[in-house]
């Protein structure tokens, strides 16, 4: 178990692992020992440092699967098929001690943090006397650390803030308590602006997907948006000047309607519609590291296990909720459906070139043999498509996706926009939220909005992102801070159609399932740790 009081160990470790396989290491006496004051010589181990910073995060027990099976796949979207413990915090039926999937986030996240932390504290005009070299090193050190306490503050809620490396002699750095959630959000923010000014607007070809100074500032504008509704604050006009800025001055665009899917594959990656994505390469011929802390093991889409129809994966998959295929055709949208949603519509086609009712045949009937229980009345074979390895030749994913390499795109310019539009309408402005809304439903060839007022407005808004951003990994955060989990993913749910957990069971319950539970481990190994409400 990973501890606090842990993270100088692992993280020096982990910063010093690409040279694991040097002369100079196998020549030492003990290779274990790692002098600090020996590593931050110059740039390029400043730049070894963040590169060893990104690696948890991107690794499988974090976004590179993990952090879908505990946190993502909680949305009212997604019908879990039950896969023993793998599936019991996306049915909210996990609990402390018991339950899977709580712990590896927590423990990948600090070890990112705690490495962003040792290079803000390193890094210096001594050791990189080039100042746009300094900046840029920083800069992805201020927003990563932003990122990281962005997803965990959604995540648990209530985390210890740890914005330095705790000193070995200080029980209070070694055993903190846990912030407020306001305070977390505030160094979120104030890392963000600092990004902004560190961090260079792009990036040369050999670098692509290192967060830019646009990045910083559309993740500003999202935790702005975010922190209105989780915390009950008015922060809609800040949250707009940052969007705005985005739209406004920064080289995004939409991909035609036709490119769409690029957004999802291995085609076009990092293109002109990304804000920000984290990168991910197959690691090839069958290779499979599970979540070690060496060079290439986070670049891995192990999330795929996640996405892929029950067929093609090692867990049982999971169905999407009719009502969300209902939200497409009702409002005739067939590109962004068929880039989302697998399904028997008309030329739906599944592995390349093979017919969706040949190709999935026994998920059907997986899904048809459901039917027989009442609670999963009105179910349909419906899958995702997204993330899911569908757009490959069957079996092209590896067995745990070790050969599957989709970049996963955390900000897209669509998303700005429709956030652009909610900020921009909670003030009460519906009419000039349209033109933000109306890209987007452009972009899919599906007719423009105009005349609403702020209460269809926002619904319109709601609605427009099922279409837009289902399967990315938004859905289940948007519906904790416009407070309506409750409404669709507790026990009488308001959609039509089967409830939207009713395979496995299980409901969201009011002012306990917004959070992920604390960790058994961590409240052991840290008695100043206090559990979620509920748990």
């Amino acid at each position: 178990m990973i501890t606090i009081k842990q993270f100088k160990i692992i993280a020096m470790v982990g910063l010093l692992v690409p040279f694991g396989c040097s002369d100079e290491i196998l020549d030492q006496t003990n290779p274990n020992e790692i002098a600090v004051q020996g590593f931050w010589r110059n740039a390029e181990d400043a730049k070894l440092a963040v590169n060893g910073m990104y690696h948890p995060i991107t690794g499988t027990f974090f976004w590179g699967r993990i952090v879908h099976v505990g946190a993502l796949l909680r949305t009212d979207a997604i019908n879990p098929i039950p896969s023993g413990g793998n599936t019991s915090l996306s049915t909210f039926q996990g609990s402390p001690g018991v339950a899977r999937w709580a712990q590896e986030p927590w423990e990948e996240a600090y070890k990112s943090i705690f490495r962003a932390n040792s290079i803000l504290e390193n890094v210096n005009e001594e050791n990189v006397p080039n100042t746009s070299d300094r900046n840029e090193i920083l800069g992805q050190a201020h927003f990563f650390r932003a990122f990281v306490y962005f997803y965990m503050v959604n995540i648990y809620g209530n985390v210890p803030l740890v914005d330095k490396t705790p000193d070995p002699k200080n029980d209070d750095e070694l055993f903190p308590t846990q912030a407020s959630q306001q305070a977390v959000w505030d160094l979120i923010i104030e890392d963000l602006q600092l990004a902004e000014s560190m961090l260079p607007d792009s990036w040369s070809s050999d670098n692509l997907g290192r967060p830019t100074s646009w990045s910083a500032t559309a993740l500003k504008g999202k935790s702005h948006l975010y922190r209105s509704g989780l915390l009950n604050v008015d922060e809609y006009a800040v949250a707009e000047a940052a969007l705005l800025e985005v739209v406004n001055n920064g080289p995004f665009n939409l991909l035609p309607s036709e490119q769409y899917q690029d957004n999802f594959t291995q085609t076009n990656e990092n293109n002109v519609e990304s804000v920000f994505e984290l990168q991910y390469h197959p690691i090839g011929n069958g290779n499979f590291v599970w979540g070690q802390d060496i060079p290439r093991a986070g670049t891995q889409g192990n999330f795929v296990i996640e996405y892929a129809p029950p067929s093609q994966t090692p867990d049982n998959g999971h169905v999407i909720n009719p009502w969300v295929k209902n939200v497409f055709e009702s409002n005739n949208d067939e590109v962004r459906r068929n880039a989302t949603l697998a399904y028997d519509y008309p030329g739906s086609v599944i592995n390349v070139d093979v017919p969706f009712t040949e190709g999935l045949a026994s998920d059907i009937e997986t899904v048809n043999s459901l039917l027989g229980q009442p609670q999963n009345t009105g179910l349909e074979p419906i899958f995702t498509r997204k993330y899911s390895g569908l757009e490959l030749p069957a079996g092209a994913t590896g067995f745990l996706g070790d050969d599957y390499g989709v970049n996963w795109r955390i900000i897209r310019y669509s998303d700005v926009l429709l956030m652009l539009a909610e900020a921009i309408n909670e003030q009460n402005r519906p009419a000039d939220a349209e033109p933000f809304l109306n890209q987007v439903r452009t972009r899919a060839q599906i007719d423009v909005i105009t005349g609403l007022d702020q209460v269809n407005m926002r619904q319109a808004i709601i609605d427009e992102r099922v279409m837009e951003l289902t399967g990315e990994g938004h859905r289940f955060f948007d519906l904790v801070r416009w407070n309506l989990a409750e409404t669709y993913l507790g026990a009488n749910s308001a959609h039509e159609g089967p409830h939207p957990k009713s395979i496995a069971g299980g409901f969201f319950q009011s002012s306990k399932h917004e959070l992920v539970f604390i960790p058994q481990s961590e409240l052991q190994s840290n008695p100043n740790l206090i559990q979620n409400q509920g748990y």
